[in-house]
């Protein structure tokens, strides 16, 4: 019978020793299959930040929200107590096409807070007017990430125009309609009786009349607004021409705080100047829409995805 050898303990495989494990390496492989699904170029280990495009949560949504509200508020705020400052002057101002129009022109109030109600509207109105730069920059921060190509191109040069346009129809109003249709007002039956104007009266017709004055002569950005999108064309614009001249005289009826014919044709004329420049915008804009170019960029993304390899 076959005796078998049994091995001395020098012969004995040594045990392998912990340190030659290489621990740190496998543990090395783990991260690196954990970190994976990180963005590239972000390191193990720290948080992920959305990157641009990415869908926010609703609680982020609201986050940005609250905090872009703050600034467009305390902006405000402080506009409207730079405005309080200056608002004695600013009354002086405004209540001068009232002096040119009656020598003896005096408003009054007859209500214990009568004056101040008229001093606090104008600074609240200077304070939206003054603060309006940095609100409009925060809406449109806000929406940016969800506008395409052809929408961030056009949005900031359109809000751009429609300010300019709003400013402008703003000074017509009080510079060249206010005095005849104030005129008007004042001397009318004055052989009869003598006009005790209330100051918040006053202020009252002369803002709604700047204000939309102001929204008037955004009319011609509406109209290329509608041709950019196809509703109208500048052939069908003209063919209305009859309508568009008794709606300006209609608008102007409803806007001017008077109703002598002198005042509502001060209106009318360049609202019909501006229907007119609305159908130059239409005929600019309309072989050129929005959409096709809205389309052709979903075109390109598309062609983009379908040359990646599966």
């Amino acid at each position: 019978m076959a005796s078998r050898s049994v091995p001395t303990p020098s012969e004995l495989p040594e045990p392998p020793e912990l340190a030659e494990l290489d621990v740190v390496e496998e543990l090395d492989v783990i991260a690196d299959g954990a970190g994976d699904d990180l963005p590239p170029g972000m390191p193990p280990g720290e948080p992920p930040e959305h990157p641009e495009g990415a869908e926010l949560t609703l609680g982020e949504h609201l986050n940005e929200i609250r905090q872009r509200l703050t600034v467009a508020v305390l902006t405000m705020v402080l506009t409207t107590v730079f405005a309080l400052v200056f608002a004695s002057t600013i009354l002086e101002f405004l209540l001068e096409p009232g002096r040119e129009a009656l020598p003896e022109f005096r408003p009054i109030y007859t209500e214990l807070l009568g004056f101040i109600g008229a001093y606090i509207k104008i600074s609240l109105m200077l304070g939206l007017a003054g603060a309006m730069p940095v609100i409009v920059y925060q809406i449109y921060a806000f929406i940016h990430p969800g506008l395409t190509r052809a929408e961030q191109k056009w949005v900031m040069p359109i809000v751009g125009m429609a300010t300019i346009a709003f400013a402008c129809g703003g000074a017509f109003a009080f510079f060249i309609g206010w005095p005849p249709a104030l005129s008007f007002l004042l001397n009318f039956g004055q052989d009869i009786a003598d006009p005790q104007v209330r100051i918040n009266n006053y202020i009252d017709m002369l803002t709604r009349f700047v204000i939309w004055t102001g929204i008037v002569f955004e009319l011609p950005l509406f109209l290329m607004g509608l041709g950019a999108i196809g509703l109208v064309t500048s052939k069908k614009l003209l063919g209305m021409w009859r309508w568009a001249i008794i709606g300006s005289f209609l608008l102007a009826a409803l806007i001017t705080p008077s109703i002598d014919p002198v005042t509502q044709t001060f209106v009318a004329v360049p609202t019909m100047g501006l229907y007119v420049l609305g159908v130059v915008l239409v005929r600019i804009v309309e072989n050129r829409t929005v959409i096709p170019v809205i389309e052709s960029d979903l075109d390109d993304e598309d062609d983009e995805a379908e040359g990646q390899p599966a």
